[in-house]
């Protein structure tokens, strides 16, 4: 029989008069495949099956396409990618293996172990982004539905950065090719264009030349089965009517739920204020997946990022660029409430914002939930460019979420002034509560805290936490003076002498990263191991392969991508 399946099911009576008195569907229209969402994920997955010559739907629940691919730097991370080979670079699939997996579960990485320490689903899952990410990205551009480049390597000038853009974790030995896995859309990096704009741009046209339109402000909430087999959808409209759509197969592409309160306070290991997923990803898909016996995955996990807190706290939203990559500054230091750094400010945000979640000695505190970006004179004045400056103001430029002081002790005070004037504001699932206050210790314990960070500054050796110590630190992190040089280029000695400035900083995501269980042909699993006929996921809105890491830029992308175009040509079998 009929089953449908929503957020709030109705019971066998009211769907029986839902279908006028039959357990024959009435579809509002009808495709081979239909694919919800509009960002990367769901854009390959509607191009696979455009190209497989079936009949697409392309259903999104916000007003304008995109998702969170149009307002991102747009990277994608491809191993053995062909860009790579036709350098003459190697990235040999044994080391690619273990590279991935001893980022994406480090607790549980053995590379003596079968599967290296994975469960055999992880393993197959990485083994097969491997194998074929290439090929699609190889695929997508001889259909003509997106076209790939390079993204610059070091040494390569564009406009006027010189790009030194290593992996994230070049310094493992497991990783052989630590230049050349992230790619762009082709396009003219100084067009003021974003690249994750021009791959969802690119994708759109494809599909639109196919026929196909993004049918905007569609929300799904449920799905219809027959014999356990999805075989449509519900779906509300604008108008708040609601409609049935028939469909031989649906693709999920609707990123994560970064935007859901309740579901970031349940599932996320620690708290957020916000992140840079557009406002509509809620995490429709693991209610809806859920209500047909889907497993779920991954749900502690995100793919993190830092920000300034005061403008998260307008709207929980944080644009691309507002994003804290990495900490500008070479005489600056990141430290809590107690006046203490918690890790190395050029670390990458994956790992870095993460330093926000550890509790205090009795488990009832976040020390590290805000913290102080603290810079001199010297950093707040510095002119060159810098890629990475927000959100540290341009010289002779003010704003207003930046406090300051002309000695430690009255920059305290004015810190903690701030904290009382943005008490009991809330983003995410986290608040401004009585216990984000510094400590009374703090102003003597941050002159401390520089006093020995000055040190490591003049001898270039971060003793605490390897401050530029690793490829990518030095390549994000460096802050070059003119006519100067330093032992460290991510390290100065902080001035005996204000004014002193700070920033807060808060917890956040690029988004989530997990939800419904998929398996290799990206297909959605019930307990077990059993894929739900009819139903796939890709991007953010699943259990994401990478686990609890980050691979390097374009982790997100990367995937999403891949499994896109293999939902896409799956479904359509």
């Amino acid at each position: 029989m009929w089953r449908r399946f929503v957020n709030s099911p109705k019971m066998p009576d009211e769907l029986h008069d839902d279908l006028g008195g039959s357990h024959m569907a009435r579809w509002d229209s009808e495709y081979d495949v239909v694919v919800v969402g509009s960002g990367a994920a769901a854009m390959a997955a509607a191009s696979s099956a455009v190209a497989s010559g079936r009949s697409v739907a392309v259903l999104e629940k916000a007003a304008q396409g995109g998702g969170t691919t149009a307002k991102s730097s747009g990277a994608y991370w491809i191993p053995n990618n062909s860009f790579l080979r036709a350098r003459g670079l190697e990235d040999p699939r044994d080391d690619a293996l273990k590279l991935m997996a001893r980022i994406a579960f480090p607790s549980a990485y053995d590379p003596d172990s079968p599967h290296l320490g994975l469960t055999a689903r992880a393993h197959r899952l990485i083994e097969a982004f491997y194998d074929e990410a290439s090929t699609v990205i190889d695929e997508l551009a001889t259909a003509g539905a997106l076209r790939s480049m390079q993204q610059p390597l070091f040494g390569e000038q564009v406009g006027d950065v010189d790009w030194a853009i290593p992996e994230y974790h070049a310094d493992l030995s497991e990783n052989k090719a630590p230049y050349g896995r992230s790619l762009l859309p082709e396009m003219d990096l100084m067009s003021g264009v974003l690249p994750g704009f021009e791959i969802v741009r690119q994708l759109r046209a494809f599909v639109e030349g196919k026929g196909v339109q993004i049918q905007t402000e569609r929300r799904v909430t449920g799905l219809i089965t027959e014999n356990d087999a999805v075989v449509g959808l519900e779906v509300e409209v604008a108008n708040g009517s609601a409609i049935a759509i028939g469909a031989r197969s649906v693709v999920f592409g609707t990123g994560g739920f970064t935007h859901d309160r309740s579901k970031v306070a349940s599932f996320l290991r620690g708290p957020i204020f916000g992140g840079c997923a557009v406002p509509t990803n809620t995490g429709d898909f693991i209610d809806i997946a859920a209500g047909v016996g889907a497993e779920l995955g991954n749900l502690a996990n995100a793919f993190w990022s830092q920000s300034a807190l005061e403008p998260t706290l307008e709207t929980g939203c944080v644009d691309w660029d507002q994003d804290i990559f990495c900490p500008f500054g070479d005489s600056m230091v990141v430290v809590n409430k107690h006046g203490r750094r918690v890790a190395s400010e050029k670390a990458m945000y994956q790992e870095r914002t993460q330093s926000h979640f550890v509790y205090d000695a009795v488990g009832t505190d976040y020390p590290n939930l805000v913290q102080f970006m603290i810079y001199d004179r010297a950093v707040a004045e510095y002119e060159p460019f810098h890629i990475y400056r927000y959100p540290v103001p341009m010289p002779g430029t003010d704003a207003t979420y930046v406090i300051q002081g002309a000695t430690w002790s009255e920059l305290a005070e004015n810190i903690d002034r701030r904290l009382a004037e943005i008490a009991h504001r809330a983003t995410g699932d986290s608040v401004i509560g009585p216990t984000v206050r510094l400590n009374p210790s703090f102003a003597r314990n941050l002159a401390e805290t520089v006093g020995r960070f000055n040190d490591f500054a003049a001898r270039g050796v971060d003793d605490d936490f390897g401050r530029g110590s690793t490829s990518i630190q030095l390549a994000w992190g460096s802050v070059p003076r003119p006519g100067e040089r330093q032992p460290n280029a991510t390290m100065r000695p902080l001035a005996a002498e204000g004014p002193y400035y700070c920033i807060l900083l808060a917890p956040g995501t690029l988004d989530t990263c997990g939800g419904p269980v998929v398996d290799e042909r990206a297909r959605v699993l019930r307990p077990g191991g059993e894929a739900i006929q009819g139903l796939y996921g890709a991007g953010n809105c699943v259990a994401s392969l990478t686990g609890e890491g980050y691979w390097s830029a374009g982790s997100t992308l990367g995937p999403a991508l891949t499994f896109g175009w293999k939902a896409g040509r799956e479904a359509s079998c």
